[in-house]
């Protein structure tokens, strides 16, 4: 047997052999994608109430704080109004003393 009939069977087995195990490899490698996928797919299942749940959460809190907002800010506006009262019973009060000095009594 010669060097070119040594090559002719070594490429030979390898074709003969290769070819097959390359199609076991790819299909191995095709389920075990799959697998994967179908995993991530479960997985996704099972976080997508959970990411409701959360979003309903954020949801309640931004109300919240939206009526603490809105109940602070009516109760700094009645403050000022109390206070603007106040002030003009206080200039009143004070409008009288002072024409009483400008009178000479």
């Amino acid at each position: 047997m010669g060097p070119g009939e040594t090559l002719v069977a070594l490429m030979g087995c390898v074709f003969v052999f290769g070819i097959p195990l390359s199609l076991i490899w790819t299909s191995h490698k095709r389920k075990m994608m799959e697998l994967q996928l179908r995993l991530r797919g479960d997985q996704d299942m099972g976080v997508r109430p959970e990411l409701n749940a959360l979003r309903e959460e954020v949801r309640a809190l931004r109300d919240t704080s939206m009526q603490y907002d809105l109940s602070f800010d009516s109760a700094l506006q009645k403050m000022e109004q109390r206070m603007q009262s106040m002030e003009r019973r206080a200039n009143q009060a004070e409008i009288p003393a002072s024409q009483e000095i400008h009178l000479g009594r």
